[in-house]
């Protein structure tokens, strides 16, 4: 798989709308990121510039070490599953997945002639042969599943076999004429790119368009810097020999099977996605990306065509997938729950800036600012206005409701400014109890409420009210009775509350 480096990325469009603010990310291999936020926040566009789909404005976008910023789509070995799917609706499951193997050309290992690589691979198309005598019984009567299994485990054999090829097999070793020719080619195109550019800077003289014209030579002089190192090499060493060249179809076949296996796509593979539940479809869609064993998997909002129950299911299938392959993965989603189930890392964004990196217990148990501790939870943070005077927080500046705070609190609030000025108050439902709850301490705050509605979740209510005007809500078991306009108190403990600044919305700490 892959790492990730943006560098100071921007995009900015023809219109001069910037969608991404100096986007700065290190990604690891094989790691799950999810770049959350609300919409026209700039995820997507981040997604697409990373699949070639969106040019970069400025910025450094890095795949394995190697800059991407100008290098085609095709090129840059990425695989992205849609928010719609985007499968053909004419063709099978095994064709949806077999299509860009048919087209594509990929390197292949050349490896010298062995006697007994050469057995198993005769056993393997004995294999296949009764393999597909047994699709042709199933296609004529009916979707037996002893018989899906059967053919499973005679793939699995085949697997085993390919296995024992991969250990046993050399590969050639000796001077990559082809690989040569392809690098003595780009050198070319590349030195009329940078020719080009410097003579548009020389002619051009809006400065702007100077600046946009320099990055584009600086890229162009990397890549060109990069191939020179790799011809040099080439030129100079024997190295492991490939080539370019398709696959064939057993190879075509074996790598369908292998992701169906996955998937648990077996016995749907010579239907048509009419015929298909829309969970499954994503899982065609997930397989299609998954044959090309491409270094990133990009998923842009894949979930947000299905229905509530399928896609709980479906993201603990992803998040599997994901374990079983290993793939560097990027997913982009605007539903907080997708992001705190599946990722690795958060990365929450708002109005094409980033607002915050981390797992999502860090983000969660440490918002930066108001933004994401409103953002990320379920129900959002309560927030309430208040003032601090000094020595003491009040709930909306005003001394019928003072806030208790510790000395480690007071502290932080006085050092955070001097003198009075106003806070927000930040505390999440969850942390809010009832006054007979045995989670409160003996010193925590009670306030007195009145319940404006109810809202039964399963296991929990979530109660609506006010404090002072401002909304409120907090959690309690469903086994409470608890009716409209019924009187209660309430309490929270002095640790749970967070401070943010009112001016900044950055958290006080």
């Amino acid at each position: 798989m892959a790492t990730l480096n943006f560098k100071n990325i921007n995009k900015i469009y023809p219109n001069k709308v910037q969608a991404v603010f100096d986007f700065n990310l290190d990604i690891k291999d094989k790691e799950f990121i999810v770049f959350v936020g609300p919409s026209g926040c700039g995820k997507s566009t981040t997604l697409r510039m990373v699949a070639g789909l969106e040019e970069i404005t400025s910025g450094e976008l890095l795949i394995d070490n190697r800059l991407v910023n100008n290098i085609e789509p095709k090129d840059r070995d990425i695989a992205m599953v849609f928010q719609n799917y985007a499968l053909y609706p004419h063709m099978t499951v095994y064709g949806n997945m077999a299509f860009a193997l048919k087209l594509r050309k990929v390197p292949k290992p050349i490896y010298e002639e062995n006697e007994e690589v050469n057995l198993l691979r005769q056993e393997n198309l004995k294999t296949l042969k009764e393999i597909k005598s047994l699709y042709r019984y199933v296609k004529k009567h009916s979707d037996s599943k002893e018989s899906f299994e059967k053919i499973e485990t005679m793939y699995q054999k085949i697997f085993e076999n390919e296995d024992k090829i991969s250990q046993i097999a050399t590969q050639k070793v000796g001077r990559y004429e082809e690989r040569i020719a392809e690098l003595n080619k780009l050198k070319g195109k590349l030195e009329k790119d940078i020719i080009s550019y410097k003579n548009a800077i020389e002619k051009e003289t809006d400065e702007k368009t100077k600046e946009v014209y320099s990055f584009g030579l600086s890229q162009k002089e990397k890549q060109h810097e990069n191939v020179l190192k790799e011809l040099e090499y080439l030129n100079n060493n024997d190295v492991p020999l490939f080539k370019a060249r398709k696959l064939s179809k057993y190879e075509i076949d074996l790598e369908i099977q292998k992701a169906a296996q996955t998937l648990d796509l077996g016995q749907y593979l010579f239907r048509r996605p009419a015929a298909l539940s829309g969970g499954q479809r994503q899982r065609v869609a997930l397989g299609r990306a998954i044959v090309r064993h491409p270094k990133v998997f990009l998923m842009d909002e894949p979930l947000s065509n299905l229905d509530a129950k399928l896609r709980v299911q479906t993201r603990s299938e992803i998040s599997k997938i994901h374990k079983r392959v290993g793939a560097t993965t990027i997913y982009v989603t605007h539903d907080q729950t997708e992001a705190m189930t599946m990722a690795d890392r958060i990365v929450v964004m708002k109005d094409g800036y980033i607002q915050q990196i981390g797992t999502p217990k860090e983000i969660y148990d440490n918002p930066n600012n108001k933004f994401v501790g409103g953002f990320i939870g379920n129900p959002p943070m309560n927030f309430l206005n208040a003032h601090f005077n000094g020595e003491k927080l009040f709930v909306d500046g005003e001394e019928k409701l003072a806030i208790d705070i510790d000395k480690n609190q007071l502290n932080t609030l006085k050092n955070h400014k001097e003198g009075s000025y106003d806070v927000v108050i930040g505390l999440r439902p969850e942390n809010v109890y009832l006054n007979d709850d045995h989670n409160l301490n003996k010193d925590s705050q009670k306030i007195d409420i009145v319940c404006d509605f109810r809202e039964l979740l399963g296991q929990e209510i979530v109660i609506y009210t006010y404090i002072l005007g401002q909304k409120f809500l907090l959690k309690v078991s469903s086994k409470t009775v608890i009716n409209p306009d019924e009187k209660l108190t309430i309490g929270f403990n002095k640790d749970s509350l967070y401070f943010f600044d009112k001016e900044t919305t950055k958290r006080i700490n």
